[in-house]
């Protein structure tokens, strides 16, 4: 049964170290060169309701740095959270299961959860309808933000996982007795 949990956590080693590489990269240039395919497809999402994929092309530099900050902030959580998973499924891939170690980074996948949902994301929002209406004269511009679904399912999975940590935290205790029963 190891065996599998090593296999599956060294797979997903792999697929977590590029992906926190990559999406920031990957972000970086949808913002820096707005006006290439990758970019529209990657760059429109992201920016919400806000704008139309083809008026991205207008961005001026001070567009493309509020909505880089605003990504910035989106990102965060996210790419913490990556960093975060690497270390518990190094110690999946090490046998480490229950630990102190891993209850920990599971309190802290929550706490990002919640930080997240409360704060970031409204914050990355402004940004992003203030990346977009900057230019705009005055009385045209707006600054947008929304608390929604994604906010209230980040809650719930937050303080799921600060759960999970205190289940985790049980778990270890119990697993010291068993190895100190003789």
């Amino acid at each position: 049964m190891h065996e599998k949990l090593k296999r599956v956590s060294l797979r997903a080693l792999l697929l977590l170290r590029i992906l926190v590489i990559l999406i920031p990269i990957i972000t970086l240039l949808s913002w820096l060169f707005p006006d290439n395919i990758l970019s529209k497809s990657i760059l429109s999402p992201s920016i919400g309701g806000f704008i139309k994929a083809d008026q991205v092309n207008v961005f001026m530099w001070n567009n493309k740095l509020i909505g880089l900050v605003g990504s910035f902030f989106n990102l965060l959580p996210f790419v913490l959270s990556l960093v975060w998973l690497i270390k518990l499924f190094k110690n999946y891939a090490l046998g480490d299961i229950f630990t102190v170690q891993n209850a920990k980074i599971y309190s802290r996948l929550g706490y990002v959860c919640l930080f997240s949902a409360l704060l970031l994301q409204p914050v990355s929002q402004i940004l992003f309808s203030l990346a977009v209406s900057i230019n705009y004269t005055v009385g045209q511009r707006f600054i947008a933000f929304g608390f929604g679904g994604g906010n209230l399912t980040a809650i719930i999975g937050g303080a799921s996982l600060i759960v999970i940590a205190y289940v985790m935290r049980i778990g270890h205790e119990i697993d010291e007795e068993r190895n100190l029963t003789i």
